[in-house]
């Protein structure tokens, strides 16, 4: 008997057809230290990836910033600290494949709603940036 979850019923198709990038609020790298909520996740959905996007350009000095959530501020990014030539303006930065930055998961399912959060350790000299999640909501699955 065929897996209704896979071959003709396309449930793989059916997740990732919805999967889209999303853009967070600029957060300025000079702020207090602290941990600022960015980008909320629905619950029930899937955060597939989370890169930075720099939209100032940083001076980055003694920087250290994690991506996280709730649950660990580490999730995604893992002491990100603007350097070897990541600091213009537009650069896409994926810290996934890094194995000083890379956070804990580069994906996760929320069964409930959650924020991604930036936590700032240690401020930037200058700088701003967005976050680019891509985040796929879970909807109920029809099989056919």
């Amino acid at each position: 008997m065929a897996n209704p979850m896979y071959g003709q019923n396309k449930f793989d198709d059916k997740i990732a057809s919805n999967a889209k990038w999303r853009l967070s609020n600029e957060l300025d790298l000079t702020s207090t230290a602290g941990v600022y909520p960015v980008c909320t996740v629905p619950a029930g959905s899937y955060v597939l990836g989370v890169k930075i996007l720099v939209t100032s350009a940083i001076t980055a000095g003694s920087m250290d910033i994690d991506v996280g959530d709730g649950d660990n501020a580490d999730m995604f990014i893992d002491g990100w600290d603007g350097t070897a030539g990541s600091v213009a303006v537009n650069t896409i930065i994926d810290a996934s494949g890094s194995a000083l930055e890379a956070g804990v998961a580069s994906g996760k399912y929320y069964a409930a709603s959650d924020t991604i959060d930036v936590d700032i350790n240690t401020v930037a000299g200058a700088g701003k940036i967005k976050l680019l999640v891509l985040l796929a909501e879970s909807a109920p699955v029809t099989l056919s």
